[in-house]
């Protein structure tokens, strides 16, 4: 606490040093699409959206997803070596949250996470994000959260590349070519990004070097490297607009072996593959009165685990024959989505959604190595503005899967205006269906007994949102508050469990509930060319065991931010962000006593400085995790049949430093 009061008084000094600055804070509306009939701003949305701006993105901390989001409130993000990033919202995990790019679903969750450090942040317009559910418009997944990736279709540049390294051994760079004729448009983004792996105490080296064949081969982080290529071709006219793009993406991590007594000549090395294709069109109809948008996608995922034997004096490897220590699975998705809208009346707008998805799961540990299942659904918003003040937005869902049972997904979301005061409130039904892992795993061994169960139905959740929010505008400045307050139920919950199932198998059930409850407060200041924001959140998770036990039902946790972005002159603009993740309790079964387990608090601190060198070229730099945060403990945990007992989480790599290089024409 004593570190961010101290923060705050820096920023709120170096505030008032440049109160004076010619360039005066200018009102900005920003302008959303996420779950709407038409473009709104965001004070316009009867769904409270919270959206990060390119400034924020552009700032040169961040190069995926996952390190974006990590500083948001009611956002936690987890780290895993092997599956990467993923993130939860409102104290719900992310296998109920639907990211999204320009509205198509990102597919290929391991464990039911998608992994955040593979979505690139590179010609990226904005990110908006709607928590609580969203399935009436969305589906399935869409249950804790929204989260919409909005990609830059018109770049006002040529030519440009970007290079960046970070002293913990990463190295990236980044291109994008753009030519337009007339209203055609067509753009090649291509990205490499490389990191070397690190473990604590290892030394410092400025480039990549080859290692001895020693325990030091072993990387707490492995080792990464991912490319992406994608192409997109725009027409744009008066009436109509086609996007089409195609995009390819490959990433290998690499786990190097610690080399095996008694004499340490050998070692297993494991190699894990990524391939991602997707392509697709976005049609866009338009008249006086109504709006066609066509959705058109196929997403391809790939992943696949190769294990060799290294021999680590003649540096030959060999593939292991044993089937378990190899795998592929792949799943591929098929879309087509017609939304409806009219546009001609402010008083009274709807919104139909036709949609049609095929989904298929191939691989060894798919039972029949093949299984394909379709959804068929069809959803209506309309949106009344009762009078001046009173917005109501009804909305559903129905639909039809081949292979499980589709709920009926309701939600009511109403807007009070009253000028720069106004109040939201949503009552909304979501939903998250069985994964083609949790229906059809096959996944017997010597080591292994886990079996799908193709009788599962969908997790079911109802939530209730409140936002309070006040804008004042002043000649120079303006202050926004939010009071967010939220409840989940979820029902149906999915779990892995021997407890329904024979000889000792384990399978999926539907045998638990769950509910989050929690306020979050933001204020939002914008003086001249400053924008500060300060925010606290408190979350309360459900623990199960007060069903039977004298303990508390809810578990909660305290998190508060405190971000700024300054501008000083034209050319300098510097960027501060800090987040306290507050300790995480809860109550664990051991034999017969009840435990109770704490996951450490710990705070993060980034701080970027960019500056323009000519009309052409920026500078970034700048340091992370500046309190050089690595793992946390996690007290009295317990192992599960996908974790050990192993008491420390990883956060981060420690303290490191950046530099990134921009050329623009």
């Amino acid at each position: 606490m004593r570190n961010l009061v101290l923060l705050i008084i820096l920023i709120l000094s170096l505030l008032k040093s440049y109160a004076q600055e010619d360039t005066l804070f200018k009102k900005v509306q920003e302008v959303v699409i996420t779950g709407q009939i038409s473009k709104k701003t965001t004070e316009e949305t009867v769904h409270k959206i919270r959206t990060i701006s390119a400034k924020k993105i552009n700032s040169g901390l961040f190069t995926n997803l996952g390190q974006v989001l990590e500083k948001e409130l009611n956002f936690r993000l987890s780290e895993d070596v092997f599956l990467g990033s993923s993130i939860s919202i409102q104290g719900v995990s992310g296998q109920n949250v639907k990211i999204l790019i320009d509205d198509i679903p990102v597919i290929g969750r391991l464990d039911g996470n998608i992994d955040l450090s593979q979505i690139s942040l590179n010609n990226i317009e904005r990110i908006e994000i709607i928590e609580g559910p969203l399935s009436t418009i969305y589906g399935t997944d869409a249950l804790a959260g929204t989260i919409n990736i909005i990609t830059n279709k018109n770049p006002n540049f040529k030519k440009s590349f970007n290079t960046y390294y970070e002293t913990i051994g990463k190295y990236n760079f980044n291109m994008m070519l753009s030519n337009q004729n007339k209203d055609n448009l067509i753009t090649y983004q291509f990205e490499r990004k490389y990191f070397n792996g690190w473990s604590e105490n290892q030394d410092f080296k400025i480039l990549p070097t080859q290692e001895l064949a020693d325990k030091n081969r072993f990387k707490e982080w492995k080792p990464k490297e991912q490319f992406i290529n994608k192409i997109q071709y725009q027409i744009q006219k008066k009436d109509y607009s086609i996007n089409n793009y195609i995009e390819s993406f490959y990433e290998k991590i690499t786990n190097r072996g610690m080399p095996r007594e008694p004499y340490f000549e050998n070692a297993f090395d494991e190699y894990f593959h990524t391939y991602r294709t997707n392509f697709g069109s976005n049609i866009n109809l338009t008249t006086d009165k109504k709006k066609l948008k066509i959705l058109l996608a196929y997403n391809s995922y790939i992943r696949a685990k190769e294990t060799f034997y290294k021999d680590l004096t003649t540096l030959t490897s060999t593939l292991v024959e044993d089937a378990s220590a190899q795998d592929t699975s792949s799943f591929n998705l098929k879309l087509a989505r017609a939304i409806i809208s009219n546009i001609d009346n402010q008083l009274f707008q709807y919104q139909f959604i036709l949609e049609a998805q095929s989904e298929t799961a191939e691989g060894e540990r798919i039972l029949d190595k093949q299984k394909n299942q379709a959804d068929y659904a069809i959803s209506a918003t309309l949106e009344y503005h009762l009078n001046k003040i009173i917005t109501l937005r009804p909305s559903a869902r129905v639909a039809y899967n081949t292979n499980y049972n589709v709920p009926f997904i309701p939600s009511l979301n109403i807007l009070a205006n009253l000028n720069n005061y106004k109040l939201r409130l949503g009552i909304a039904k979501g939903y998250r269906a069985p994964s083609m892992k949790e229906l059809y795993l096959n996944f017997v061994d010597i080591n292994h007994n886990i079996v799908g169960n193709s009788n599962l139905s969908a997790e079911e959740s109802s939530n209730i949102h409140i936002n309070n929010s006040y804008t004042y505008q002043g000649s120079s400045y303006r202050i926004q508050t939010d009071i967010d307050m939220f409840y989940n139920h979820i029902s149906n919950k999915i779990d892995l469990t021997n407890q329904q199932a024979i000889n000792n198998q384990y399978s999926y059930f539907n045998i638990d509930k769950y509910q989050t409850k929690g306020i979050t407060s933001n204020i939002k200041i914008n003086k001249n060319n400053t924008e500060l924001n300060i925010g606290i959140s408190h979350i309360g998770r459900y623990n199960e065991l007060a069903k039977s036990e004298n303990i508390t039902e809810f578990n909660f946790s305290t998190d508060y931010s405190f971000n700024t972005i300054m501008y000083i002159g034209n050319r300098t603009k510097v960027n501060l962000f800090y987040k306290h993740v507050g300790k995480l309790p809860a109550f664990l079964k051991d034999e017969e006593n009840i435990v109770e387990s704490n996951t450490d608090a710990y705070n993060l601190l980034d701080l970027s400085i960019n500056r323009r060198i000519g009309n052409l070229i920026s500078l970034s730099f700048g340091g992370k995790n500046l309190l050089n945060i690595i793992d946390i403990q996690r007290t009295n945990s317990s192992a599960t049949i996908h974790s050990s007992t192993n008491n420390k989480l990883p956060v981060g790599y420690g303290r490191t430093y950046f530099i990134s290089l921009n050329y623009k024409l």
